[in-house]
């Protein structure tokens, strides 16, 4: 049986006053939601921990059956997104140009260098490669004020902090070792600080950047890392699944997840484009993803957030008589105040197959989902839709060299 996700990114949220103390899903208008809701199997589901806020790219890794040792960071899932060439030995970071001021430390300005040209940042970039002792590093640069900063050399840890602190108006943080007392992961970190240290004294005084002060603008006077990580190999989304999957949306992010566990990806022009594709694909499994509901969150809007999911329940007509599994859900909770880039409330989820329990909830939304017949986590999804397509085994069989939870199509023949 095929299975269609609609992953509405970021579309679970908090009560407002200016929505009568309601979420946006249950303030907007969504009959197609709404219809299917009381045509499925509802609940709410758990991205991690209840009150842990994930990136896309780790709730979506999640989702798709993967457990946080497998997960490489987010630089490497954004590298493998932007087609950059990453070898086992590497590690790489997130990295952004930044406007800092050196007082008992480094203090941000700006995390990200505004209006700096292209020519600017070609000319900037090419002084950050650099040796320090046996290690090569390099900065390579994304878009805007972005990039990468890869680091070659033998004895590497991605086991290291970050030194961006996400919120302007602090100070640059000391590189550390994460969660670990390692030696290779102290001696990383302190490498790492050396070479930020060195890019602040290469760019500090350049030309551009005097220049630039003189008129004026924000500088580009220091390069920040984060995330950082090494890329490694794990079992691909069909081994794991028993499922043939392909991912569908439209962002480098969502193409570097795919790359990561072999999945294939499309691109779609518009949101409608992709209802159709999900449809007409031979995919066993089709995630189907629109961006739309998290952009709305982070303008801080509760009515432009009612107005994207309007819009995208207008979209889903198509899909009301699909006859496969249908599930709709979002990967994490994105709120429309506050200072919290992401949240870690619950999101609604709901089913509808044939091989499901059918609930009384009549709309879809975090409080109607609440009284339903179903509660899981983002680790329980794909075993749910295992079991919901009559597709599941018995936990103690042993088809095969390894445990799955779905009954195996090819086998070794004695």
């Amino acid at each position: 049986m095929k299975t269609i996700t609609v992953l509405l990114d970021g579309a679970g949220d908090r009560s407002y006053e200016v929505l009568g103390w309601q979420t946006p899903l249950q303030y907007a208008r969504t009959p197609n939601l709404d219809r299917l809701a009381g045509e499925s199997q509802c609940g709410l589901m758990t991205p991690y921990k209840l009150g842990c806020s994930l990136g896309t790219d780790l709730a979506h890794l999640l989702l798709f059956g993967y457990d946080m040792a497998e997960y490489p960071g987010r630089a490497v899932i954004d590298g493998l997104g932007e087609a950059l060439t990453m070898s086992a030995d590497c590690l790489i970071l997130r990295a952004s140009l930044a406007d800092v001021k050196k007082s008992e430390g480094y203090f941000l300005n700006s995390r990200f260098s505004k209006d700096l040209s292209d020519e600017e940042i070609r000319v900037l970039c090419g002084n950050l490669k650099m040796k320090i002792g046996a290690y090569d590093f390099e900065f390579i640069h994304s878009y805007d004020s972005h990039g990468f900063i890869v680091v070659k050399g033998e004895g590497l840890s991605s086991a290291i902090s970050d030194s961006d602190p996400f919120y302007n108006g602090q100070y640059v943080m000391a590189v550390e070792a994460f969660e670990t007392d390692s030696e290779r992961a102290h001696a990383t970190a302190e490498l790492v600080n050396a070479y930020l240290r060195k890019t602040y004294d290469v760019l500090n005084d350049h030309p551009i950047n005097v220049r630039r002060k003189a008129a004026g603008k924000e500088l580009g006077n220091m390069v920040l890392s984060k995330w950082a990580g090494m890329t490694r190999s794990v079992e691909d989304f069909y081994h794991r699944t028993g499922m043939k999957g392909l991912l569908i949306g439209q962002s480098k992010l969502l193409s570097g997840i795919a790359e990561y566990i072999d999945m294939a990806y499309h691109k779609y022009s518009d949101f409608e484009s992709g209802v159709e594709e999900a449809l007409c694909t031979d995919a066993d499994y089709v995630h189907l993803h629109t961006k739309d509901p998290d952009t709305a969150s982070h303008h801080k809007d509760p009515l432009e957030k009612v107005a994207a999911l309007e819009a995208i329940d207008k979209m889903l007509t198509p899909l009301m008589d699909f006859e496969g599994l249908l599930i709709v859900t979002a990967d994490h909770s994105t709120p429309c105040s506050g200072h919290m880039i992401h949240s870690g409330e619950t999101v609604p989820f709901m089913a509808r197959g044939t091989f499901i329990r059918r609930d009384d909830v009549s709309e879809f939304n975090e409080i109607a989902c609440a009284k339903g017949s179903v509660t899981l986590s983002a680790g329980e999804f794909m075993y749910y839709i295992q079991n919901a397509t009559d597709c599941g085994a018995l936990y103690h069989l042993r088809a095969g060299r390894s445990w799955h939870n779905y009954r195996i199509r090819e086998v070794h023949k004695l």
